[in-house]
């Protein structure tokens, strides 16, 4: 996965999900959710329908059919995010994953944080899936987040010049502002620093509402890279201690929650 020598060999962290759909997803809510203290936040995403073969006939077939998700099947995904209270956070996250090292320049691989744009590469480990994610984040604020979203300024305003740059340099697939639609929004209630048993972990349940509304749950710990293998074994098993069965069957989180919101759209 990762070249030998420099910054090639750059890791920051890795982080371990364990996810809960349907009924699942309520369990796991009922079982590990606090009463209280979580966040609530608006969360879309960008993809280019324009690109896809999308009529009545392929929306009604697989939801896997290759070509209705171009940035996600090119492994980009493109993320609006705006919090409720009085903080008023917002942030747009570009994440390349799986990414190749082989990809990212030295300038992308050097670079961590500056201003309100920080680079992380991580591990994203769930279940037996182990991949490298690019993950670029910049802090705009809700107003900028809420503005492109309702459609009240153009889209590439939300996005940082370096995020911009470094998905010209390092992404897949040419990806121009006019050719994207953003799609939502999903409904994220988030638990941070949640203790179970020796694990801190941030709880996640995503909701999309709609004439088949879906519910996720999400179980994420980020550890050093060394001894996260122990850590993922610990945490499954103390999960599945307490009666509750991931299960991710139909796909990754990220793409059924595309999925379904493609659809609507």
């Amino acid at each position: 996965m990762f070249a030998s020598a420099g910054t090639r060999s750059r890791l920051d962290s890795v982080e371990i999900r364990v996810t809960f759909s349907g009924e699942d997803a309520a369990a796991a809510t009922r079982t590990l959710a606090p009463d209280h203290g979580g966040a609530r936040f608006r969360v879309h995403f960008c993809e280019a329908l324009a690109r896809s073969p999308y009529t009545p006939e392929t929306l009604a077939r697989s939801r896997t059919t290759p070509g209705q998700l171009p940035l996600l099947d090119a492994g980009v995904t493109l993320r609006l995010r705006a919090g409720g209270g009085r903080g008023g956070h917002g942030d747009v996250t570009a994440v390349l994953s799986p990414c190749r090292t082989s990809r990212l320049t030295e300038r992308w691989l050097g670079f961590r944080a500056e201003g309100p744009d920080s680079l992380r590469l991580c591990g994203d480990w769930s279940g037996e899936s182990r991949v490298l994610a690019a993950s670029f984040a910049s802090d705009c604020g809700r107003t900028a987040v809420e503005a492109v979203t309702s459609g009240s300024k153009p889209l590439d305003t939300a996005f940082s010049g370096r995020q911009r740059a470094f998905l010209t340099e390092c992404a897949d697939v040419y990806i121009g502002s006019g050719d994207l639609d953003v799609l939502g929004p999903v409904l994220i209630d988030c638990w941070t620093g949640v203790r179970l048993d020796h694990h801190e972990v941030r709880l996640e349940r995503w909701t999309v509402r709609g004439s088949e509304p879906m519910e996720w749950f999400e179980v994420s710990e980020r550890v050093a890279p060394e001894g996260a293998e122990v850590v993922q074994a610990s945490l499954t098993v103390l999960l599945r201690g307490q009666g509750l069965e991931p299960d991710l069957a139909q796909g990754t989180r990220t793409r059924r929650v595309l999925e379904a919101l493609a659809r609507g759209a």
